[in-house]
């Protein structure tokens, strides 16, 4: 009897022990937890960057006035925007080459018409007269499309019948010439337009009086995209 209630006392003592070692382990491990991480965090968190040190022409401005001058610098850059856009809309853009007599309809990158044309000869003729004289040249520039005609009836100008030793009418319908211009025609001022032909053989080359010859299929394609108001660009 003596001996089990010795060995039961034992067995309670050493359950205790157990008891007591486990919650020492337990309270030294959240001790050390709570020691080393954060110090962990403080290790292995990333260093920041010293301060940026600036040059000494950049460590001398003046902010205000950086920021006057960096508001007048937009400013000119937005009318730059607005220029470049009157002159290169989004839309289609005519352009005439009159050294090579090509002729051009591009939209941004993209090349809607390329295609021979005829452009002025550059020669001169004089009225013996009158005292007048002209040079048949296509101008050069800036332009803009500024009407549009399907049908175009040539009216001819005194320069025609001089050209011709003829008698210059005083009746308008004397001047007036259909079916010579093709079926489409686009004015861009002064009395010049970009019509047909009936010269197509001469395309290429520069024997008109100031206008631009195009092609009856090229024209066509060039008329029905512009628009009122469409960019021409003549060099």
């Amino acid at each position: 009897m003596s001996g089990f209630g010795f060995r039961s006392r034992r067995h309670l003592f050493d359950r205790d022990n157990l008891k007591a070692w486990i919650l020492r382990g337990l309270l030294g491990s959240a001790v050390l937890i709570l020691i080393f991480v954060p110090l962990l965090y403080f290790m292995t968190r990333p260093k920041e960057a010293p301060p940026a040190v600036l040059p000494p022409e950049v460590a001398k401005l003046d902010l205000k006035d950086l920021r006057t001058q960096i508001g007048a610098l937009q400013g000119k850059v937005r009318k730059l925007a607005e220029r470049r856009n009157r002159l290169f809309p989004p839309g289609p853009v005519i352009l005439v080459d009159t050294a090579a007599n090509q002729i051009y309809m591009v939209q941004g990158p993209k090349v809607l018409v390329q295609d021979k044309c005829s452009t002025g000869s550059g020669l001169e003729l004089t009225d013996t007269g009158g005292n007048r004289s002209w040079t048949f040249e296509t101008p050069r520039g800036y332009f803009k499309v500024l009407g549009k005609v399907t049908d175009p009836v040539w009216i001819r100008p005194d320069w025609a019948f001089i050209e011709e030793g003829e008698a210059i009418p005083k009746d308008r319908a004397k001047r007036e010439v259909p079916d010579v211009l093709g079926d489409y025609a686009l004015a861009f001022g002064d009395g010049y337009f970009i019509h047909g032909t009936l010269y197509t053989r001469m395309l290429g080359s520069s024997v008109t009086h100031g206008c631009i010859r195009v092609d009856d299929e090229s024209l066509k394609k060039i008329y029905q995209t512009a628009q009122h108001g469409t960019p021409i660009w003549i060099y």
